[in-house]
């Protein structure tokens, strides 16, 4: 165990994923990149991960927490990981996900190469339990209504403009294992929102980029565990989701003083949000909350245009709704 201040802190969050710890440990283990100490924070699970991390790994943990209870926030636990933190950058790798072996090292050296980087993210592939790759070209259709060839390629951006032009629609950034933060700007952006449970993510980005700027590496070195999430369906169910999305569009309307169009373009997202999810693999929203959704949106959005757009995805969701289909 180094005693040295060491360049990165890795924390690992984890509830109940004792089946995904070996490949996540052994990934983290495998680095080309050494420099590093591991926090291990588990958020009260009633499987054998504490046992599990505790007895192969525990020689490599610089600190081990276990709460008594569940959080219920993952953001809590990122803002706990990152008060642990001595390094000089901080890697969020959750618990079921996994990487290449020179994730740490290209993070860094794209970080070390330029200080005004506050974040760096890469291309994100998603996997199945079994490790199995779902869509390996994922991310750049997640992107390509953005920008279709942006993201092919590697690039550094200032972090201003980029919300402005991108995160300010949509949470481009889909994955925290996939992102490597400098803590001192994950910190002067207060840290992640404990307020927030399904898109806090998406507001400690802008946050950060509000005084920082970013870099994108367009390999996949990181790979994200879908599951069929049980609190993801509930949220969208019980329009936290909405509720949120519309939350962080609000606030990086004000704080990055956006203009008619960009506010616009950011609407159309919702809306685009709202129609698809309507009627999703999560189930289906009834008229009651479809009125909820065109309430809120109404409240968010006031322009005649947006009201009047918003009337007309309150009729064709609330019709939908209706049919179940």
């Amino acid at each position: 165990m180094k005693l040295n201040t060491p360049v990165v802190s890795i924390v690992i969050p984890n509830f109940n994923y004792a089946q995904f710890l070996v490949e996540r440990f052994e990934s983290i283990l495998n680095q080309s990149f050494k420099d590093f100490e591991i926090i291990f924070l588990d958020d009260a699970s009633c499987d054998c991960s504490v046992s599990l991390a505790r007895e192969k790994y525990g020689q490599h943990i610089v600190h081990f927490e276990v709460n008594k209870e569940n959080s219920g926030n993952p953001f809590v636990q990122w803002n706990r990981g990152v008060r642990f933190a001595r390094g000089k950058y901080v890697w969020i790798a959750e618990a079921d996900d996994t990487c290449t072996v020179d994730f740490l090292e290209r993070m860094v050296n794209v970080m070390e190469a330029n200080n005004s980087v506050g974040l760096a993210y890469c291309n994100t592939t998603p996997i199945d339990d079994n490790g199995l790759v779902i869509d390996k070209d994922f991310y750049t259709t997640y992107t390509s209504d953005l920008d279709s060839k942006r993201w092919l390629s590697d690039f550094q951006s200032n972090g201003l403009l980029e919300v402005r032009n991108y995160l300010a629609r949509k949470n481009t950034i889909t994955n925290v294992s996939g992102v490597l933060f400098r803590r001192e700007s994950f910190i002067s952006a207060n840290y992640a929102p404990e307020n927030l449970r399904m898109c806090g993510d998406w507001l400690t980005y802008c946050r950060v980029l509000h005084h920082s700027n970013v870099a994108y590496i367009s390999s996949p070195l990181n790979f994200h565990r879908q599951h069929t999430a049980k609190h993801t369906k509930n949220s969208v169910l019980d329009l936290t989701y909405f509720r949120e999305f519309l939350y962080v569009q609000d606030y990086v309307a004000r704080a990055f003083s956006l203009g008619l169009e960009e506010r616009l373009r950011a609407f159309d997202r919702f809306l685009g949000e709202w129609d698809r999810l309507t009627i999703s693999n999560y189930g289906r929203i009834g008229l009651f909350q479809t009125l909820l959704v065109a309430k809120m949106t109404a409240m968010a959005f006031k322009t005649p245009k947006c009201l009047a757009r918003t009337t007309f995805h309150l009729f064709l969701n609330g019709y939908k709704s209706l049919k179940g289909r």
